[in-house]
């Protein structure tokens, strides 16, 4: 999971380097600031959680996180990854999929 996340922050990095070499950026106009706006917003999101399943990751090796106490905080952690899913579906259809008139 952190090896895909690290993947799609690489490619967003790439896609907004492209944009903004071909003239797209906040200031030029709606499409733009709402482009960056919620895939900036969601790239964010994709990195707290690469950052939270890296702690966890790490700290699963040091012997002190219990199975059963810790059992909640892994299954938060996957909510929150399905959450961040849902949320780029949606942002994905609506920015790549459905061309606006």
């Amino acid at each position: 999971m952190i090896f895909f996340g690290l993947i799609f922050l690489a490619c967003q990095v790439f896609e907004f380097t492209e944009f903004v070499h071909e003239g797209l950026t906040l200031k030029s106009g709606t499409f733009g600031s709402t482009f960056f706006f919620l895939t900036g917003t969601h790239g964010v999101h994709v990195a707290i959680g690469l950052f939270w399943l890296t702690c966890m990751y790490f700290y699963s090796y040091t012997g002190k996180m219990d199975p059963h106490e810790s059992a909640i905080d892994v299954e938060v952690a996957g909510l929150y990854w399905h959450f961040v899913d849902i949320v780029w579906i949606i942002i994905f259809t609506v920015i790549y999929l459905i061309e606006f008139i």
